[in-house]
């Protein structure tokens, strides 16, 4: 699953980040096809918003160790903020009109004026899932305060550090969001599209990091049975 993931992530992601960040090159479209762009810009946005939480939500879920409390209330968290998001883009679609810039000849959308709510699910499950990151770091740190054993576990702060780290960028990212859409909704487009191209990376990052790093764990390990191998082969007590 995570292959498909990955795939789907850095693939369908880079091309709507471009298709979207590159409108400007679509300016000679007709309103028809321009409307259906609109459409697909905030359902492609939210498809590449849910292929990145389901990453996160995976690494959240391994450093619980499995919980399926945790599980539980991550799936319901995911499941409540997705829907209100859908919400928001089908009413707004319904909704949305448009006119031709005279001298981008662009086709500028003009959303309703409660579009900006899309950003508040996101934003408050975002915080959710960041609570969740640093009481796992907070319990982590306790452990090695109380002398536990914690020296293979390289992987657990990885995760926590990627974790916590995402949410700061992105909880930027989507603050700058609902502020611009609250303030001048004419910048939606601009700001949907940065929002879009970090969730790309991010999601990316995420994967690839625990790539580096379980692989690296792996190459430590055959290296230290190849020395110990090499170590018992030279003081082996020799047979005449």
């Amino acid at each position: 699953m995570g292959k498909a993931l990955f795939i789907i992530n850095r693939y369908y992601s880079l091309i709507a980040t471009i298709v979207i960040n590159n409108y400007a090159l679509f300016g000679t479209l007709n309103e028809a096809v321009s409307f259906r762009y609109f459409h697909w810009e905030g359902v492609g946005g939210l498809i590449t918003c849910i292929v990145t939480e389901t990453i996160l939500l995976m690494r959240l879920y391994a450093m619980y160790a499995l919980d399926k409390r945790i599980l539980s209330l991550m799936l319901v968290g995911f499941v409540l903020s997705i829907a209100s998001q859908g919400a928001v883009v089908g009413v707004a679609s319904k909704n949305v009109t448009a006119y031709k810039d005279t001298e981008t000849l662009l086709c500028v959308p003009l959303l309703p004026t409660f579009s900006y709510s899309f950003w508040i699910p996101r934003l408050a499950f975002e915080t959710v899932l960041c609570i969740l990151a640093l009481i796992r770091g907070f319990q982590l740190h306790k452990d090695e305060i109380g002398e536990t054993d914690w020296s293979g576990n390289d992987l657990m702060r990885i995760l926590i550090r990627d974790s916590i780290g995402y949410y700061i960028v992105m909880f930027a990212i989507y603050l700058m969001c609902l502020v611009v859409w609250i303030t001048n909704i004419d910048l939606a487009g601009i700001s949907f599209g940065i929002s879009v191209a970090f969730l790309c990376v991010s999601g990316n990052r995420f994967i690839l990091t625990i790539r580096k790093a379980t692989y690296s764990k792996r190459d430590q390990l055959s290296t230290s049975m190849a020395r110990g191998v090499e170590a018992d082969l030279l003081y082996a007590p020799s047979v005449e």
